[in-house]
């Protein structure tokens, strides 16, 4: 667990404890007597203080000001009896004045004593005057009794007492305002020391607002640019931070840095407390090498500079620890969370800072089935915390879901359901219902119940889990790019790991088991590919009426808003508030729903819930859904989550227009992705005589268990995951030596839901576009030996590659001509795009063709330095061979072919190799140009699987567009064409035939929907 700096005090530059009041007054023979006339200049170094005498009478008031030359110093001032009046420290600078104000309650001699504030690394020199004699106003005692306050709870923060130092620190702020009113900066640096206060409480809400308040008086009077500005930012972003807004606050924080690294150096503690929050970010993004970077670079300035022995070591010391835990080096690990924990201990005693470190050393000794220690760490914490912050704090949960973790894994179940439900109870209450927190109570749940076999129970609660996970989905997906999108969905797939497990393992005959985990993938598989799709965009263009525009733009900004209170709070302060506003958001937004779904059928399809009877009505009667899974099975009786996943499978879900689903694992991933290897490079060469053998043996493990569930269905609609998307269904081979495509139709689906998208009507298409034969043209230096003259013998859609995209070379595809003449002559009113004319600038001016058939070549490059797939997949246009290697004009990238206006476009054929490969990528099908063209629009996509043979491609495509031409289904036309292939003896071997695959709507080009 990482920790935030604890004490604002000593986090913002703590000030040294000062000297006993004997202490001071033996020295007061040494000490210097301010007079008015003339200053004192003097040199100032680490672990030096000078003391200073002030004489005044009762009802006196005096100015001291301190000019700082090269240092940041603070002064400190006691009145005659040694009680502290107040620590000034308000010019962080190692220039400017600290303004020192004295009120005299009592006649006698004051002590003013001038040191370095922590921190200070070089030497340097002050003036100090005595600069103003008067009588006290009321003003100035008021004042006085401020700073006295505010001192008081800066030094009660020291000794970690934050809860004390509340109220001080918030009738110090009350006192300044009625003086100087809410906007002065003295003003602001209380409530930017309350902020830290509140923080440090775990009232992230409270810190949010007083940060913003101070920042708003700071840049008002100094500007963005001056430190306490930067350092709130810094703060505010910590906040962010916890809240789950790791982009937000990394960007107030990297700037932060900047202005105090300019303004204060980079040994400052404001700096190197910055970095401590860089590198909580870095960490939290999984980039543990950049955050230990961070992390050393601050504890090293820190030993370099001699500021050992504070908070801030304690936890850095912490930090690096969590960040060797986290990568299983627990080794490494325990001594730094030991040296974290002494330090703690030394400067706070009993503090939310050591209840931290005994929690942390708790996980370490959980993680080394060490349960008796790790009973004890956490039993510790808890008791501390509890006594902190109170038994109903929602940061008791999380010590609570660790003991309960520790009692599971020691066999007493019955007790750790007990405090699960504590800890659930409390994070119900304080964190809202779509919080993290929520979802991790509700799961360990059905874990627990899972491993004791209490199925009924697990499955409850494992539902609920599921649940509040589809809500987190949609809000986190609501926002955000491709890439951080992704990266959540990923690190949430253990949750569908737990779903499918359950049934598979623990519950096989259980029909809502097998219902629950059928819909889980119904609903995440494919997520992030329909959120870039933004259909509900889409929708708005087409809206004719302005009225209805207007309410699904406050239905997106509602949306917006839901999303912002559910993940991250609202700036009310109150839990309660905040379950509040959610609730009266989601009525707003049910209305604008129901509104709308009442005006228009296709927002109506869109903003449908997916259901498994949602899918299964989409379906044809005649058809079985088959949805596969890569997923690692979770065993809930395992005491360690590292022990808990094994290695990952396949399993299918066979899903028919009645009656429940029924799953089934398939085999370990590992052995059935060899038989998928062995299969592609069999039906990749026309002679390899092993090619029936191999489709054979990859059947018998992926459809062979599946087919008595089938219950007679004709078509087969086949979502894949993992290299599954790289198999050519129709080519396996079952027990009576039979093609596939000989016994059933196939369509091929992201996922189950795309059903649902086919039911949106999509508007009128415009004219069909057909690209071929495009002139490439000839690069300078053909004799280069990176570019041959000619194609490879498997025929004109091969592609030669090099090391990178500069490498790649087109051969003519002259015969794609004959091709496209043939299918115009099919559909005469088509656009037909050939030589010069075949560019990307004129296929990207297209829009929502009908048809748009493109005969070119097509790759997918694997070695080279380019991380997005789809910039590593594109079809060749004219001028391709051209540009000095840039290829810029003349290559279609697939990310670029995601942005075309394919909108109604009922068909989409890339008449090419390789078009339907690309990155694989578990729950989210192929990156590439299959990926590409769905998100441009297409209905329908018919791509290839490898390389084709020239002539056959053109056979091949030209029987489709006929069979399209007298109204047979866009699926059933395919497999038609395929069949009269087959047939001939000569070209039986799925090579010739199995290439090109149909994915999407497979009914008639003319069907109304």
């Amino acid at each position: 667990m990482r920790n935030a700096i604890v004490s604002t005090a000593a986090a913002l530059c703590a000030l040294t404890v000062l000297l006993s009041a004997d202490a001071e007054f033996r020295d007061q023979a040494d000490a210097i007597l301010l007079q008015a006339g003339g200053a004192v200049e003097r040199p100032l170094a680490r672990g030096e203080e000078h003391p200073y005498r002030l004489v005044l009478t009762a009802g006196e008031f005096a100015r001291v000001t301190v000019e700082q030359k090269g240092i940041d110093a603070v002064v400190s001032v006691r009145d005659p009896d040694g009680n502290a009046i107040g620590d000034f420290q308000d010019e962080i600078r190692r220039d400017g004045e600290e303004h020192v104000e004295v009120v005299a309650l009592t006649p006698g001699v004051y002590s003013v004593t001038v040191k370095p504030a922590e921190g200070v690394v070089a030497p340097g020199e002050y003036a100090i005057r005595l600069a103003e004699r008067r009588t006290a106003t009321d003003a100035d005692r008021v004042m006085q009794e401020s700073r006295s306050l505010r001192t008081a709870g800066r030094r009660l923060e020291q000794t970690g007492r934050f809860g004390d130092a509340a109220p001080l620190l918030e009738k110090a702020l009350r006192l300044g305002e009625s003086v100087r009113g809410p906007h002065d900066v003295y003003v602001a640096e209380v409530v930017f020391e309350l902020a830290g206060n509140a923080l440090d409480r775990r009232d992230d809400t409270g810190a949010r607002a007083f940060y913003e308040r101070a920042i708003a008086t700071f840049d008002e009077a100094w500007g963005a640019s001056h430190p306490y500005a930067a350092m709130a930012r810094s703060r505010l972003g910590l906040v962010y931070h916890r809240a789950g807004q790791p982009q937000k606050a990394e960007s107030l924080v990297r700037d932060a840095l900047a202005t105090i690294e300019r303004s204060l150096g980079p040994e400052h503690p404001w700096f190197l407390q910055s970095l401590v929050t860089l590198g909580n970010l870095r960490e939290s993004a999984g980039d543990f090498k950049q955050a230990e970077e961070i992390e050393r670079r601050a504890l090293d300035t820190l030993e370099r500079t001699h500021q050992t022995g504070t908070l801030l070591e304690a936890t850095l010391l912490n930090n690096l620890a969590d960040i060797r835990r986290q990568q299983n080096d627990y080794a490494a690990a325990e001594p730094l969370f030991r040296r974290s924990l002494a330090l703690g201990e030394a400067i706070y005693g009993d503090s939310l800072f050591v209840s931290t470190a005994l929690q942390n050393l708790g996980i370490i000794a959980r993680e080394r089935k060490d349960y008796a220690a790790a009973l004890a760490y956490d039993t510790r914490a808890l008791a501390m915390r509890e006594r902190l912050v109170g038994a109903d704090h929602p940061t008791v949960a999380g010590l609570l879901n660790n003991l309960a973790t520790v009692y599971r894994a020691t066999g007493d179940n019955r007790r750790a359901l007990e405090i699960h439900f504590r800890a659930l109870r409390l994070w119900e209450q304080t964190m809202g219902p779509y919080a993290r927190e929520v979802l991790l109570s509700v799961g360990n749940i059905a874990r627990t119940y899972a491993a004791i076999g209490e199925v009924t129970h697990a499955l409850a609660f494992q539902r609920r889990a599921d649940a509040i996970l589809e809500a987190q989905i949609g809000l986190y997906l609501a926002g955000g790019s491709e890439r951080q999108k992704l990266a959540f969905v990923r690190s949430v797939a253990e949750r569908t790991d737990r779903t499918v497990s359950l049934h598979l393992n623990q519950a096989p005959a259980d029909p809502d088991a097998a219902s629950l985990a059928a819909l889980v993938l119904l609903q995440r598989k494919g997520r992030v590919q329909d959120a870039m799709t933004d259909l509900f965009a889409a929708v708005r263009q087409r809206v004719a009426d302005p009225g209805d525009r207007a309410l699904m733009d406050r239905l997106k900004e509602t949306a917006s808003q839901l999303a912002r209170v559910a993940l991250n709070g609202s700036a009310s302060g109150s839990a309660g508030a905040d379950a509040d506003a959610i609730t009266q958001i989601e009525a707003r937004k049910e209305q604008l729903e129901a509104t709308l779904s009442e005006h228009s059928a296709e927002f109506r399809t869109q903003i449908g819930p997916v259901t498994v009877e949602s899918v299964q009505a989409a379906m044809p009667a005649d058809a079985a859904l088959l949805e596969f899974a890569v997923f690692r099975p979770f065993d809930p009786e395992a005491e360690r989550n590292d022990d808990a996943y094994g290695p990952p499978r396949y399993a299918a879900y066979v899903i028919h227009k009645h009656g429940a689903p029924a799953g089934v694992d398939l085999g370990a991933v590992e052995d059935i992705n060899q038989l998928i290897i062995s299969l592609r490079d069999a039906v990749r060469d026309p002679a390899d005589a092993d090619v029936k053998a191999r489709a054979r043996a990859l059947d018998e493990k992926v459809m062979r268990p599946l087919r008595a569930r089938l219950n007679g269905a004709t078509h087969l609609l086949i979502s894949p995951d993992g290299s599954l998307n790289l198999v050519p269904f129709e080519a396996l081979v079952d027990e009576r030596g039979r093609y596939l495509i000989e016994r059933y139709s196939t369509s091929y689906l992201t996922s189950g839901r795309d059903l649902l998208r086919m039911q949106i009507h999509r508007g009128v298409p415009g004219r069909s576009v057909i690209v071929a034969d495009p002139l490439f043209g000839e690069p300078a230096v053909a004799a280069d030996s990176r570019l041959p003259a000619a194609a490879s013998p498997a025929g004109r859609r091969s592609v030669t590659v090099g090391a990178d995209m500069a490498t790649l070379y087109f051969a003519p595809l002259s015969a794609s001509g004959a091709e496209a003449r043939a299918i115009k002559s099919l559909f005469p009113d088509a656009a037909l795009l050939t030589g010069r004319r075949a560019t990307k600038a004129t296929l990207e001016r297209v829009s929502g063709p009908r048809i748009l058939h493109i005969a070119s070549h097509g790759f997918f490059l694997n070695d080279v330095p380019v991380q997005n797939p789809l910039l590593r997949s594109g079809l060749a246009l004219a001028g391709a061979n051209l540009g000095g290697g840039g290829h810029g004009d003349g290559i279609l990238t697939a990310l670029e072919a995601a942005g075309l206006d394919l909108w109604g476009t009922k068909l989409v054929t890339l008449s090419a190799c390789d078009t339907g490969v690309g990155e694989v990528r578990n729950g989210e099908g192929v990156y590439g140009l299959r990926r590409a063209f769905i998100l441009a629009g297409a209905e329908t996509l018919v791509m290839s699987l490898w390389p084709v043979s020239d002539v056959v491609a053109r056979d091949t495509m030209v029987a489709y567009y006929a069979r399209l031409r007298t109204g047979l289904g866009r699926g059933d036309a395919l497999r038609q064409a395929k069949l009269a292939l087959l047939k001939r003896t000569s070209l039986r071997h799925p090579y010739y035939w199995a290439g090109f695959i149909q994915s999407g709507d497979w009914t008639a080009l003319n069907r109304a929907n």
